[in-house]
């Protein structure tokens, strides 16, 4: 073969790869380490002032990409290896003493009420699965926000804005 239609051959394989499911699913799954480090907090967990006398509490929180099936709260098969990640950072001896909220988000295509209802079939969905793998039930909750809190406000259709938030809720009480 001559060196264009090498480079041009080689070009082709490397973006069919790189659109291929499988291929990505490595790079955009966030390993279970990465997790507990964005949800660990030492407690009690850090307070921010603010006027008048104030404080919020500021919580730990991450947000992942869990695919789901068109229009449905069924996990797309390729969900299964991030909500295992997932599962193992909840289990973990850094997080197993915290609780946890679990809420899923839409974007703004649809009516806002169906897309609540959507997204809270969605969380309960990741809830199920998580403690289908061990986690223990009453350290989880669910929530369905809809379009309530946009990832990308500016763009309201944005395929980013459908995603499930994984919120530290705090210690056990």
């Amino acid at each position: 073969m001559n060196k264009p239609i090498t480079v041009l051959f080689a070009a082709c394989m490397l973006s069919l790869a790189w659109q291929h499911p499988a291929a990505q699913e490595a790079d955009d799954v966030l390993s279970s380490d990465d997790i507990v480090e964005a949800l660990e907090q030492s407690p009690p967990p850090a307070t921010r002032s603010l006027t008048r006398g104030f404080a919020v509490k500021t919580r730990k929180s991450v947000d992942l990409d869990i695919p789901f099936e068109y229009n449905s709260s069924e996990l797309a098969p390729e969900a299964r290896q991030q909500l295992l990640q997932l599962s193992h950072a909840l289990t973990s001896e850094q997080l197993g003493h915290f609780r946890f909220e679990i809420a899923g988000h839409t974007d703004a295509s649809g009516a806002e009420e169906y897309n609540r209802s959507l997204s809270e079939r969605r969380a309960e969905a990741v809830r199920e699965f998580l403690i289908q793998q061990g986690v223990k039930p009453e350290k989880l909750q669910s929530v369905g926000l809809g379009e309530e809190r946009l990832l990308m406000p500016d763009d309201p259709r944005n395929s980013r804005n459908r995603r499930v938030e994984i919120r530290n809720l705090g210690e056990d009480q």
